[in-house]
């Protein structure tokens, strides 16, 4: 079974810096969850507490209140463009980072490293959305 987090519709609690880092934290991630099964569809879902730090921060470009439903949300790593990402995760290298919210505040930040995990045990509640 693998998650991934899905950036846009995901919702954010917090941005913090601490040092050169910026911490983003999900207060309720949108997830895919997909199985090993032959033939069995994704889920879709939500998990709580989930961060993402972003190492060796540069701010390209910032706009408050950082907080609340990502409207588009995509991380580079080598050149390629996602919207998702799976979880846990850990990349070392240039990475550009950019999340816009539906309340119009943005971040866009560059790095050089990135990770994302849960804070505690592993969780995924299923949709229930028709």
């Amino acid at each position: 079974m693998d998650i991934s987090l899905i950036l846009p519709e995901s919702e954010v609690a917090a941005v913090t810096s601490v040092g050169s880092d910026i911490f983003v934290r999900f207060s309720a991630a949108a997830m895919r969850k997909t199985s090993s099964a032959e033939g069995e569809k994704p889920s879709y879902g939500f998990s709580k507490g989930i961060v993402l730090q972003l190492r060796g921060a540069q701010l390209i470009g910032q706009e408050d209140p950082k907080m609340g439903r990502v409207a588009a949300g995509r991380l580079q790593l080598a050149g390629e463009w996602r919207k998702e990402i799976p979880v846990p995760f850990e990349f070392h290298g240039r990475v550009h980072f950019e999340l816009t919210f539906a309340n119009g505040a943005y971040l866009v930040a560059g790095g050089s490293g990135i990770s994302l995990q849960f804070e505690g045990e592993p969780n995924f509640t299923e949709s229930l959305a028709c």
